[in-house]
């Protein structure tokens, strides 16, 4: 019974630091910003996510964001892709924007997860392009997006 005790003890201590480093090393992580121009002319800062490990990380942990912020995912290609809310803690609005700047794919008010939510129970999402846009959850319905539309932004398109 001690051993058993013992060993969950350990367990529960791995995971916690392993959740605080994780936590740490997004706090750590000192993204760009660009300023993002809706459809609609309404100016947002974003924070741009260019690298692989930017892209993973992307907004775990993060309990709540400001109304009038967002992450912009950058990739070298226009290509058909999956983001999931894995250790995400606020529902999100994902936006998928072609090579064009033009939105390809809207998903509202997605799912948030908490640190124990089992993979095959996290969010997913599809669609296709080279920019993805992560908002507060009601950004795009308030906004009024619609597919085809135009943001304004500019990034440095990464080369991996």
């Amino acid at each position: 019974m001690k051993k058993t005790k013992i060993l969950f003890l350990a367990i529960a201590l791995i995971g916690a630091a392993g959740w605080i480093f994780a936590a740490q090393s997004h706090k750590a992580q000192r993204l760009k910003m660009t300023s993002l121009y809706f459809p609609n002319g309404k100016k947002i800062s974003v924070s741009v996510a260019d690298t692989p490990n930017e892209r993973e990380i992307g907004l775990m942990y993060r309990k709540a964001l400001p109304k009038n912020y967002g992450m912009i995912f950058v990739f070298p290609q226009k290509d058909a892709m999956e983001f999931w809310m894995k250790n995400t803690l606020t529902s999100l609005d994902i936006v998928y924007i072609g090579s064009d700047k033009e939105i390809t794919r809207i998903y509202s008010r997605v799912k948030a997860s908490t640190l124990k939510t089992p993979d095959a129970k996290v969010a997913r999402v599809w669609g296709v392009g080279q920019y993805v846009l992560e908002l507060p959850a009601g950004t795009a319905v308030r906004e009024h997006f619609k597919i085809g539309q135009k943001f304004r932004f500019k990034v440095k398109i990464p080369i991996e």
